[in-house]
């Protein structure tokens, strides 16, 4: 037998379509990783939302009992100052704005304030949408937005990052 039939029969290893194969599969794989994170991320940034959304209006809700009404506030970051004092340690941000406030907050100016809307846009479509207000603020004089987060479908999805259907809201519309 000659000296390279031996070397060949006592080669040990993986051939190079092998390694590719493995190097190939292995990639696919950390590719679908990486995006089932970033969609975990966004899950985790709208339950912060929807937990913020929650907050401000336990503290809007204990405003309204000591003073039988709902603040006359121009802007969501006004209501910094109004419910720090008593109701609020810190008013809560954005989880992806980098503490620049995104939230949104109208009141009825008609008389006294009996109504308020409070909402954040999601970026994916949760449960939490189902069983929120769906209030429509667009005829209100007071805050700085007013929207239409009733929906008339029956189902609600976030088709798109424009549609309202993305918007977790919570007020007091009666």
């Amino acid at each position: 037998m000659s000296l390279f039939k031996k070397l060949k029969e006592n080669q040990k290893g993986f051939t190079l379509v092998e390694l590719l194969v493995v190097i190939s599969i292995i990639g696919i794989l950390a590719t679908l990783l990486l995006l089932q994170l970033g969609v975990a991320r966004q899950r985790a940034r709208d339950a912060a939302r929807i937990a913020h959304i929650n907050q401000v209006r336990t503290a809007l809700e204990l405003y309204f009992d000591d003073n039988g009404e709902y603040p006359e506030i121009a802007t969501y970051a006004g209501l910094g100052a109004v419910l720090a004092t008593k109701y609020l340690t810190q008013l809560p941000a954005d989880p992806l704005s980098a503490g620049t406030y995104v939230y949104k907050y109208a009141y009825d100016p008609a008389g006294t304030p009996t109504k308020y809307h409070i909402w954040a846009e999601l970026e994916q479509s949760s449960s939490a949408i189902k069983g929120d207000g769906d209030i429509n603020s667009s005829a209100w004089a007071g805050g700085d937005g007013k929207y239409d987060a009733s929906v008339a479908a029956t189902t609600e999805a976030c088709a798109s990052s424009t549609t309202i259907d993305c918007l977790y809201d919570q007020g007091q519309s009666q």
